[in-house]
């Protein structure tokens, strides 16, 4: 069975990545070269000239055509070579493929599956990210030494935030108070409202609360990999309300592009809030790194060893179990 659920967009690069230069990606195993045509448009081919297999990010851009740096074989947006030089005839067959594409919330969408499946419909509504009343921070993609499903078993798994994140955005209170998993057809909801307990450090700063909180976590996570964290605190004078968005793209079986960002509701303007999380968020993010990659290594040093589910366990394992019959269906549907 593929590793891969195919037919779905992914997350290939922020907007800013992708420019007149060549961007040169691994993305499901797949080597791509991403660039913008002269009129801003992006393309994304693949990245393996059909001559002599040299990436075609070594070439270089003539116009709205990709050169091949080996023997200049000339590529147009739709992946049809146009251009050989020295010669007039071109083989119908010289052609690379085109991934579609769709530019949305300042990122670069890639579809990798069957391409007449691409629908825009399908990418995640992350409105928040668009919307004149939220405030956007988009950090820059990290890259992981892991596979992404533990990724978004970490994202999932909001319990972990009183252990790994203590100093930052977790609290001992998480574990007193239970929460509920959920299931729809392409969703999984995990749900916890912790009440009357003091706001973590983080949360503290954002919201200037001095005393106890209600504060709530909700993630929802919909296959094969993109998952909102909904945040918040409120006392009897103040609310914020804070979505970490998480996309995290497969490389390989074992390593990510991960992409994320935050989205927040209040302090919009503020430069000190912006700090906030694009120097503080970002530090608790990094803060899973190491223990992502760390449990990649175990995997991958014994990968038959055996392992206990617990009750922090079930919104990521009905994830998984969602993905994986994604897959399987995929994988089986005749072609």
């Amino acid at each position: 069975m593929s590793p891969f659920l195919r037919n779905s967009w992914y997350v290939a690069a922020w907007d800013r990545e992708v420019t007149r230069g060549l961007l040169a990606r691994t993305l499901l195993g797949e080597p791509v070269v991403l660039f913008r045509k002269e009129d801003g448009a992006p393309v994304a081919l693949e990245d393996r000239c059909c001559h002599r297999q040299l990436p075609l990010s070594m070439g270089s851009l003539q116009g709205d055509l990709l050169q091949c740096g080996y023997h200049g074989l000339k590529f147009d947006a739709s992946g049809k070579c146009v251009g050989i030089p020295g010669q007039e005839i071109i083989p119908p067959q010289a052609r690379v493929r085109a991934y579609p594409l769709v530019e949305k919330y300042h990122w670069v969408w890639i579809w990798m599956g069957e391409a007449d499946k691409a629908d825009p419909a399908l990418i995640p509504n992350w409105w928040w990210a668009d919307h004149k009343d939220w405030a956007f921070t988009r950090p820059d993609m990290i890259p992981v030494r892991c596979n992404y499903q533990l990724i978004a078993d970490n994202v999932l798994d909001v319990t972990h935030l009183a252990y790994v994140h203590a100093s930052s955005i977790g609290a001992p209170s998480i574990t007193e108070f239970p929460g509920k998993v959920e299931r729809e057809e392409r969703l999984v909801r995990f749900t916890r409202w912790i009440r009357d307990r003091p706001p973590p450090p983080m949360y503290r700063e954002a919201g200037g609360f001095a005393g106890n909180v209600d504060r709530w976590q909700i993630v929802e996570h919909t296959p094969p990999c993109f998952t909102v964290n909904f945040a918040g605190c409120k006392d009897q004078k103040t609310k914020i309300e804070l979505n970490a968005l998480s996309a995290p793209t497969p490389e390989t079986e074992r390593t990510t592009h991960y992409f994320f960002g935050f989205v927040r509701n209040f302090s919009r303007e503020s430069e000190q809030a912006e700090r906030l999380f694009s120097e503080g968020m970002v530090k608790v993010f990094n803060e899973d790194i190491p223990i992502l990659e760390a449990q990649q290594r175990a995997l991958d040093a014994a990968p038959g060893a055996a392992r206990v589910d617990i009750r922090v366990d079930a919104a990521p394992m009905a994830a998984r179990r969602m993905l994986e019959a994604m897959i399987a269906q995929e994988t089986l549907r005749p072609t």
